[in-house]
């Protein structure tokens, strides 16, 4: 899915400077792209822009759809994109394995809610389900509630959840976060080899960033750079 923005702009109110100014970008359809910046740069709105989620000046689309559009618009580009919102954002309450099923919700036909409802997984599911699980080093804590889970295992279980329903577009907002260096590498394979044909990865972390071969750069909510670079000129890049 491709992802393009022109005048870009949010503002929220309150603050002495927008959130985003004036972005103008081209996401290509398959591109791999960490997001790029320090604290309050703008990479947490610039992800909400893209899903129509915050106020904004200037003109978005996903895939020809404008997410500020029409309502049928919206839930199109939802249901297919992927999003891991930062710190996890899983309802307590609910198992793990209920918070990782959630992201399929809108696929679901009355023989999955049927499953669901006796504690299992849909069959159509099961297999990549058990894989991510796997995967993330969770088997022995997708049936716990996740309030009782650290706050590491709560971000793979959100990992999970926006990677079962293989979405075009995924969305991740910094995936890694509360993660060990060999936990976090281990998520982000699970990104890059997910199938999603178009990531957006936003991070702060350098080494997260020189996996991805397309970086877009942020700083007081402008763009200051947008294309490949070398993994040894991005430390120059976010200093700047």
């Amino acid at each position: 899915m491709e992802v393009r923005s022109s005048g870009l702009t949010v503002w929220f109110r309150g603050r002495p400077a927008p959130a985003l100014a004036d972005v103008d970008l081209r996401i290509e359809a398959g591109a791999r792209v960490a997001l790029l910046g320090p604290s309050g740069s703008g990479k947490s709105t610039l992800l909400r822009a893209i899903l129509g989620a915050v106020p904004a000046h200037g003109r978005v689309s996903v895939a020809g759809l404008n997410p500020y559009g029409r309502r049928s618009d919206q839930v199109a580009i939802r249901r297919r994109t992927g999003l891991v919102r930062q710190g996890g954002d899983l309802v307590f309450g609910l198992s793990g394995r209920l918070n990782a099923l959630a992201g399929t919700t809108a696929t679901w036909t009355l023989l999955d809610w049927y499953q669901v409802t006796r504690g299992r997984v849909p069959v159509r599911y099961l297999d990549r389900f058990a894989t991510l699980v796997a995967s993330h080093g969770l088997e022995e804590y997708v049936g716990a509630r996740v309030e009782t889970l650290s706050g590491g295992q709560r971000q793979r279980v959100a990992l999970v959840r926006a990677l079962l329903p293989e979405p075009e577009l995924l969305l991740a907002d910094e995936p890694t976060a509360g993660l060990d260096p060999v936990t976090g590498a281990t998520a982000v394979d699970a990104i890059l080899a997910s199938g999603a044909r178009t990531i957006v990865v936003a991070t702060h972390d350098l080494a997260v960033a020189a996996r991805f071969p397309h970086v877009l750069a942020l700083r007081a909510g402008r763009v200051v750079h947008n294309g490949g670079l070398a993994p040894d000129a991005i430390g120059a890049l976010y200093a700047t």
